[in-house]
């Protein structure tokens, strides 16, 4: 009981992984299943111990005829919204690893081929890692002596070509289709088209699409989102100009003839998003924020202007007798915000400059760092 988290809090894991070796050795069906596939109990999860093996024979591993199914090969694909929108086709130049047709991926001359001494021709060699007192937790590693193949060639029988790695590299071109309207950190597939490990199948080649940062618009879905300015008279009277250009490099006309739009409304602009993958036909949504520009400070209203205007709803002055009269000044947006920080980092200060006034006093002001004292009842 050494490292249970009741006596031993710092040794839980080891609790853990303990805890689950007495688990895999106790049941009969689980030793069984972990002695023939390992710790991954016939589940893969992760590198396979036993890649390679069937490369050179067929099945290295005594318990398993039937081929591994061939891993990926990722790699980032750097992509615009542009191509995102219109689609691209691109052909790319690349090197891979596929069996070397002089040895036929055998590495050397297959008469020559001697079992490893080491792991007994197995390809991986058991050892024992110790998980307590008087706990062993066996697991495998693969061979250092034949790489994982169980097999070894002599030096001087070695491939020509391949130097008895069994591989050789070939150049490649490859053609990937972006279809409109795919999105960020969709997958592209070739099948077949990675590294090919001799006896077993080609992996398969997967582009992970990497969308650029765009300097006018944010997508979310199918919908853009883009920003634009308009001023206070466009705010209340409507407006139709050109705003933006939409990623095919054409203008967008705006235009917005009725109603006010107050700030922070968002226009929503039908059918000039991103194309749907599934129905290109159909586009999703422009959402162009819109931030008023208000005239400069000092600007005064003419009384035609303001006769014009909705009549305020506002307290008369004679609803405002005795009260006292102030003057108001307007500061930006970035001046509220300067000066609300510099407040709040003032009361922290004041706050640990308390804190530290109470810890100089010791122990007997202790209770005043937490509050005010409660009177004693007499």
């Amino acid at each position: 009981m050494k490292f249970h988290p009741d006596k031993n809090p710092e040794g839980a894991e080891m609790f853990k992984e303990i805890s689950h070796a007495y688990e895999t050795l106790s049941d009969p069906q689980r030793r069984a299943a972990y002695d023939q596939y390992g710790e991954s109990g016939g589940r893969y999860e992760g590198p396979d111990m036993d890649f390679g093996f069937e490369g050179m024979f067929g099945s290295g591993h005594p318990h398993r005829d039937v081929p591994r199914k061939p891993r990926a090969e990722l790699h980032p694909l750097s992509v615009t919204l542009e191509d995102l929108f219109r689609g691209k086709k691109m052909r790319l130049k690349l090197e891979r690893s596929i069996p070397c047709s002089h040895c036929k991926g055998l590495g050397g001359k297959r008469s020559v081929m001697k079992s490893c001494t080491p792991c007994s021709g197995l390809g991986y060699i058991n050892s024992l890692r110790q998980m307590g007192p008087g706990m062993f937790l066996p697991q495998k590693a693969v061979c250092q002596s034949c790489k994982g193949l169980g097999k070894v060639i002599p030096e001087k029988h070695r491939c020509k070509k391949c130097k008895g790695s069994r591989v050789k590299t070939e150049a490649d071109t490859v053609e990937i289709k972006i279809d409109p309207g795919m999105s960020d950190r969709q997958k592209v597939i070739l099948k077949g088209k990675g590294d090919q490990a001799p006896g077993e199948e080609a992996q398969d080649l997967v582009f992970v699409l990497d969308q650029k940062a765009h300097a006018t618009f944010v997508r979310i879905g199918d919908d853009l989102v883009a920003e634009g300015e308009i001023d206070l008279a466009e705010a209340l009277c409507g407006f139709s100009r050109v705003m933006l250009n939409d990623l095919k490099g054409n203008p967008l006309l705006v235009t917005h003839r009725t109603g006010v739009i107050r700030p922070g409304e968002v226009l929503c602009i039908h059918n000039e998003g991103m194309p749907h993958a599934k129905r290109p036909g159909d586009r999703g949504d422009l959402l162009l924020k819109l931030h008023i520009k208000f005239p400069e400070s000092g600007w005064t209203p003419s009384p035609a202007l303001r006769s014009m205007l909705p009549a305020t709803k506002r307290p008369a002055d004679k609803d405002a007798e005795g009260a006292e009269m102030v003057t108001g000044r307007p500061i930006s947006a970035n001046e509220f915000a300067m000066r609300t920080s510099q407040s709040s980092q003032s009361r922290h200060a004041h706050a640990d400059r308390d804190e530290d006034m109470f810890e100089d006093y010791g122990d007997d002001y202790a209770d005043y760092s937490h509050g005010v004292p409660e009177c004693q009842q007499q």
